[in-house]
């Protein structure tokens, strides 16, 4: 009796932590909550296709249609996409985040990137959720401003872009690739 009760104890223990896994590393895509103030807002991993939709499409659309990509940039940012992974970090309450992130998404797509290499994820902006997300991406990331664009060579850190370029997203993104001394907007931004 007493061996049965052990092995019960242990499934309950490893199935109990496979759910546990499964809910932490599988995203929740989409998640929309409205605010204090009656606003919608978006939370956590998000599609490129939820800003396509209202409220989001009022700023992501016009934003998306009217930017004007530097194709000449582009063409040197493709072969250096390959293999790369991205975060970009925003809020859909942010001023900076819905002018730079639509344009930042029709660079990537124009310069072909994977987008299953493209994580979205939506944070908050307010009380307990303030610049985090329902499942804690930002942590250890030290998102202090949104947007935030990080670019990984697998696992490694290359660069990242926050809030504004420097100079345009194209020349920012292709310093950033070529591993060229980039230096982001506020570099003294600390955990």
């Amino acid at each position: 009796m007493k061996k049965i009760c052990i092995i019960a104890a242990v499934l309950l223990v490893t199935v109990g932590n496979t759910t546990l896994i499964a809910q932490i590393q599988t995203p929740i895509l989409n998640q929309q909550i409205i605010t204090e103030n009656g606003q919608p807002m978006l939370l956590g991993h998000c599609s490129i296709s939820a800003y396509k939709n209202e409220p989001y499409s009022n700023w992501f659309i016009p934003n998306f249609d009217n930017y004007t990509i530097d194709s000449a940039t582009i063409e040197q940012i493709k072969p250096l996409l390959k293999k790369k992974k991205m975060d970009l970090f925003m809020g859909t309450w942010c001023g900076d985040s819905k002018q730079e992130v639509p344009r930042i998404i029709k660079i990537l797509l124009a310069a072909g990137m994977d987008t299953a290499h493209l994580s979205i994820i939506a944070v908050g902006n307010g009380g307990d959720m303030y610049k985090k997300s329902p499942q804690g991406e930002e942590m250890g990331l030290n998102i202090r401003r949104v947007p935030t664009l990080i670019v990984y060579d697998k696992t490694k850190e290359m660069g990242r872009f926050i809030e504004y370029p420097v100079v345009s997203i194209e020349k920012d993104l292709l310093r950033i690739l070529r591993k060229d001394g980039y230096v982001p907007n506020y570099t003294n931004l600390k955990d």
